[in-house]
């Protein structure tokens, strides 16, 4: 988890080039990028839109960045959710080891259902109440933009339109 500073930045990917190696069952791509820190400043409250430029072509982004508090109360949002889908799922456990719930009936196949359900939720929430930063990195044109890559992400995500 990154810790919220007020002075925070992002390493920007430029897309620089993409190889394909096939062989008759195999398929690799590799990309190659040029990196680009950028450092940036967290508004006081709310979110801003902060004008940045790619260090290899110049090209104008947008980084949409949320306050540290904002930042904060998101991650407890999602840190609730998260909890909530484990015990939902941990009730549902206990629920159906108590009491013999055959799949026959309409209270078993609920439990179930409910079990395989709330561990995803549990899981997509407590994923990014981790990997919440409160900055996003969008195209300037609004358009769909391949070549522009926020690198220090969990995963690496094309800038957004």
């Amino acid at each position: 988890m990154r810790a919220l500073h007020r002075d925070t930045g992002i390493v920007l990917g430029h897309l620089d080039e993409t190889r394909f190696f096939t062989v008759v069952v195999y398929s690799r791509e590799t990309r190659r990028f040029r990196l680009t820190p950028v450092p940036c400043r967290r508004p006081a409250e709310g979110a801003a839109d902060i004008e940045i430029r790619c260090g290899a072509c110049g090209q104008e982004l947008l980084l949409r960045a949320r306050s540290a508090a904002s930042t904060a109360r998101v991650r407890r949002r999602l840190l609730v959710v998260a909890l909530a889908g484990l015990a939902v799922a941990a009730a549902a456990v206990v629920a159906g080891s108590l009491v013999h719930l055959p799949l026959a009936d309409p209270l078993g196949k609920l439990v179930l259902v409910v079990f395989l359900l709330a561990l995803p939720v549990a899981g997509a929430a407590g994923w990014r109440w981790w990997k919440e930063d409160g900055l996003r990195l969008h195209a300037a044109t609004g358009g769909a933009d391949r070549v522009h890559w926020r690198m220090d992400a969990p995963v690496p995500v094309r800038a957004a339109p």
